[in-house]
């Protein structure tokens, strides 16, 4: 048996996963079934997330991969490439 429909899952601004468990279902439930149906839900989040259905309709799409550069740590340099900030 498990449990998922009354499990929130949701994302916060930042892309991050997270899961709202009712406190009654923590107290109330075995953790084994707890634990199966947390694991069902994070199954679904993985293959929502690395769906390439996700891009259909993201103007993103166009552009992602069409410049090239010898920048190779743009993510972590971002603000000082961009802005020039230190």
């Amino acid at each position: 048996m498990m449990i998922t429909d009354n499990l929130n899952l949701n994302y916060d601004l930042s892309g991050n996963l997270i899961i709202t468990i009712p406190k009654s279902y923590i107290q109330n439930t075995e953790e084994e079934i707890l634990l199966k149906s947390i694991e069902k839900l994070i199954n679904l989040a993985m293959k929502e997330v690395n769906s390439e259905e996700g891009w259909i309709g993201d103007s993103a799409v166009d552009v992602v991969g069409i410049c090239k550069s010898n920048v190779n740590d743009g993510s972590v340099h971002h603000d000082r490439d961009i802005y020039g900030l230190r």
